[in-house]
């Protein structure tokens, strides 16, 4: 019997509370630097996974023990690793997070040469494993008129007015970029292909708050989309004309919420099935990433940025 892939981490925020669970619940081992150990004995909900982990030195170490990696760090730091990683030979697996790049080209750039490299990876699009995502796709083979999705929350960075990466476009952060991008490649994948308007908006030139677009592909109905991350009310809505609403509930990963605090993110459930599919054959997975690369590019070449909204 093979033996169980070896993965390490880089990157101790969703990497530990996030992808940790994750692969040891997909009977994957883990190694990780000693220096993760204080995050993961920190939380209650990570705490039983500290005895199961393979601790090494540094972050080298873990990577020498590895066939497989996780990424989960900023866009900027994400494609340097991306680079360094397609040149070493024993890391035969890559899970990355979105977006793999903080813009398309960059982001198409990195995944050919990667893809070069004849290593099999994955990007953490997980709203195609959501079952609210079955019944989408389910309503399109039906036939419906016309779409839309209204995606609302107050995001961390401006509920706590932070200055981090996920609040700036450059940076890859924004609603479109970091949060709208999780419904570009579901689309994507569903066979929207094209834009018929994108608009940003935001308290500054240097950050999209609001997004707002109407994509279309063949044979499919117009899908209007507004993801607004600094909105005072929270809703995850999905609707058709003359339809009960498809999915209607306070955010894409919502679920209920038992009493007591030692639980885990409800998103470790879909990393699961991210995590699994890299046993699944490889065939459709290079096209679905540039199909995903190509609607985000045409999306931010129609993308027109609005008056400024209030700080």
């Amino acid at each position: 019997m093979p033996e169980a892939p070896v993965f390490t981490i880089l990157g101790s925020g969703f990497g530990m509370y996030g992808y940790l669970p994750a692969l040891i619940e997909c009977g994957m081992k883990v190694a990780l630097p000693e220096r993760y150990r204080a995050v993961v004995g920190g939380r209650s909900e990570l705490v039983q996974y500290e005895s199961e982990v393979i601790w090494c030195a540094d972050a080298e170490g873990a990577l020498a023990r590895a066939t497989g990696a996780v990424i989960a760090l900023r866009p900027a730091d994400q494609a340097g690793w991306l680079a360094r990683m397609a040149d070493m030979p024993g890391i035969r697996d890559l899970i990355l997070e979105k977006p793999v790049a903080p813009e398309p080209r960059r982001a198409a750039q990195l995944l050919e040469a990667f893809e070069h490299s004849g290593k099999r990876y994955r990007v953490g699009y997980t709203f195609r494993f959501m079952p609210w995502a079955e019944r989408l796709r389910a309503v399109l083979q039906e036939g419906v008129d016309g779409l839309s999705l209204d995606w609302s929350f107050m995001a961390h960075h401006y509920r706590a007015n932070l200055e981090n990466w996920k609040r700036y476009d450059i940076s890859g952060g924004g609603a479109l970029r970091f949060y709208g991008i999780h419904l570009v490649a579901l689309l994507a994948e569903l066979g929207y292909d094209d834009v018929a308007s994108s608009a940003i908006n935001g308290p500054s030139e240097a950050e999209t708050a609001s997004w707002e677009a109407t994509l279309t592909g063949k044979g499919l109905p117009p899908f209007a989309l507004r993801v607004d991350s600094r909105a005072p009310q929270t809703c995850f809505r999905i609707t058709a004309a003359s339809r009960a609403p498809i999915v209607d509930q306070s955010d894409p990963f919502v679920w209920i919420k038992p009493d007591s605090v030692n639980v885990r993110d409800p998103r470790v459930d879909v990393l699961v099935r991210l995590c699994r599919s890299l046993s699944e054959p490889d065939a459709s997975h290079a096209a679905r990433q540039r199909d995903i690369i190509a609607l985000w590019m045409r999306i931010e070449q129609a993308s027109r940025r609005g008056p400024a909204s209030l700080p």
